[in-house]
């Protein structure tokens, strides 16, 4: 996996001791007592809580929050400008651009196709009932579904990826998608 950043674009993740500082220069690792924010700068939550009139408030949980919660980071390395962090399942690969207009957004050749999503294997924790295994896609519409590599048997689409990874854990697969294009 890669992420593309330019200055002033960061992920932080913070743990019961650290804030990881994931940017354009590298990863800085400060205390989680410090002030990381500076002046002007707002850092998105990964989770949101969606505070409506009843008292039943929901919960949005980002792709962020799903990737890298529970997660540790072991190495950082620097190799041709680019930073490798390697985390306990995945190793993400952080690409520092001058210009935001070098970073292309997500293309499709064909406008309906499905992409795949990287990071989540270690997620799924059951084999689809014909023995397959599942593979976290996204669709045309920025939403997630999971799907059987060998009998294309499927999730329905769900706007985050830990819905999509609970359904298909409770073996929650109505859908076929035999035909569908993946980029």
């Amino acid at each position: 996996m890669s992420l593309h950043l330019t200055r002033g674009y960061r992920i932080v993740l913070k743990t019961k001791t650290y804030f990881i500082c994931i940017g354009y220069d590298g990863v800085k690792v400060v205390p989680n007592t410090e002030n990381i924010v500076s002046d002007g700068e707002y850092i998105e939550p990964c989770i949101h809580i969606i505070d409506d009139e009843s008292e039943d408030n929901e919960v949005w949980i980002d792709y962020e929050s799903t990737l890298f919660v529970g997660e540790q980071l072991i190495d950082v390395k620097e190799e041709n400008g680019c930073y490798i962090l390697t985390f306990n399942d995945f190793e993400l690969k952080i690409m520092p651009h001058d210009n935001p207009d070098e970073i292309e957004g997500l293309y499709r050749e064909n406008h309906w196709s499905y992409n795949y999503v990287y990071g989540l294997d270690r997620l799924l924790t059951r084999k689809c009932n014909c023995g397959g295994t599942g593979e976290v896609l996204l669709d045309f519409v920025s939403d997630y579904v999971i799907k059987c590599n060998k009998c294309k048997k499927s999730t329905w689409a769900e706007m985050m990826v830990i819905n999509a990874i609970d359904n298909w854990n409770k073996g929650e697969t109505p859908c076929d998608l035999p035909d569908i294009e993946i980029e």
